[in-house]
């Protein structure tokens, strides 16, 4: 097979959306090629669910149930995109209801589903073996922007996901450094959501931050979480940055301040704590950086990285002809040709597991 055509399937931290990319691999170079991006609105009871699963509120008969719901979404959405496009395998990621890098991780929405209406290998459970092999279990996206930055000529770059949590990988040469940043929108969300009584899911283009002022006693209290003292590889998700976060961290003077304040302090954490990943734990800071995820439609947050990343010149992935919400879902496409080939693209040194591996169990 010189060529292969790969479905990728991905729904991140944020649960909004689901994500699906469809790209062409050449098995020689293993240069990927994008040739499509759909998105999928998760319908308002299924991602209420998914949100409690998330936050550990269901039992284990619910979770169960709750995973071929999914898997049945996943597979109506195949069903329609198979009218128009074709491809040789899928790789499925599905929906994180818990990560606990180095420890255990769960991603829901069975794959048997998907192959109830498509009669092809699916790829799936990407994260469990790494993990087994001593590794974090994330982040995953640099073993596709590996192959994607060869052709890049910058010196130094970078790229960086701000979906729910925030994640970088920077490439320098032939050497490749990644992990998880801290919180993207995650907070920012919660917030938003709580003080709106769920009205509003997200601050729109930072309307409501660009209205305040960081809360500086607050933010310095933040930044003290362990999490961002940690030295790479990390990873982190929904289980450290949450409502407790914001409770136990914030203190109770930002609960007094004003709302527009409040959601500016919460920006600024995020756009701080990207700036100093690369400061602390960068060779150097990137001379470019190719931003993708939702996040990057917040542009008072893109603003404030940028105040804090002056050296930094920040672009997005669409001027590499990715666009910004298939790179994650494109990532995972291309990780399952990898494993229909069983070559191993995986990047220990990413991840901090012991070896090389072909990551994802083959569903036949």
């Amino acid at each position: 097979m010189p060529k292969i055509k790969s479905l990728g399937i991905m729904n991140g931290t944020s649960i909004d959306a689901i994500d699906y990319c469809l790209i062409e691999v050449d098995t020689k170079t293993w240069k990927p090629k994008f040739l499509g991006h759909k998105q999928r609105v998760i319908p308002p009871s299924l991602r209420k669910m998914l949100f409690a699963a998330a936050k550990d509120e269901l039992t284990v008969h619910s979770v169960s149930q709750l995973s071929f719901e999914l898997g049945r979404l996943y597979a109506k959405h195949v069903k329609e995109l198979s009218k128009s496009w074709s491809w040789k395998v899928v790789g499925l990621h599905g929906q994180t209801v818990h990560h606990q890098g180095g420890h255990s991780t769960l991603q829901i929405g069975h794959p048997a589903m998907i192959r109830s209406v498509w009669e092809g290998p699916i790829v799936s459970d990407f994260r469990s073996l790494d993990i087994a092999a001593g590794g974090e279990g994330a982040p995953f996206a640099p073993f596709f922007q590996k192959f994607i930055s060869k052709s890049l000529k910058k010196k130094t770059q970078a790229f960086h996901n701000l979906g729910g949590i925030s994640n970088l990988t920077f490439f320098d040469k032939e050497k490749a450094l990644a992990f998880d940043t801290g919180p993207a929108n995650i907070l920012l969300d919660l917030w938003i959501q709580k003080k709106t009584k769920n009205r509003t899911s997200f601050d729109k283009n930072g309307k409501e931050a660009s209205k305040g002022l960081p809360h500086i006693p607050s933010l310095k209290r933040m930044t003290r979480h362990s999490f961002f003292y940690k030295k790479p590889p990390k990873s982190c998700g929904r289980e450290e940055f949450n409502h407790d976060f914001i409770k136990n961290f914030a203190g109770k003077d930002f609960l007094k301040i004003s709302f527009q304040d409040q959601m500016a302090t919460l920006t600024e954490l995020t756009a701080h704590s990207v700036a100093q990943a690369y400061k602390k734990w960068c060779p150097n800071v990137p001379e470019a950086i190719y931003f993708y995820g939702g996040g990057i439609k917040n542009n008072y947050l893109m603003s404030r990285i940028g105040y804090h990343l002056p050296e930094s010149q920040l672009l997005t992935t669409e001027e590499l002809g990715w666009p910004t919400q298939a790179l994650e879902a494109g990532a995972f496409a291309f990780l399952a040709a990898a494993r229909l080939c069983e070559k191993k693209v995986h990047l220990p040194q990413v991840t901090g597991a012991k070896k090389s591996l072909c990551l994802g169990n083959l569903y036949c």
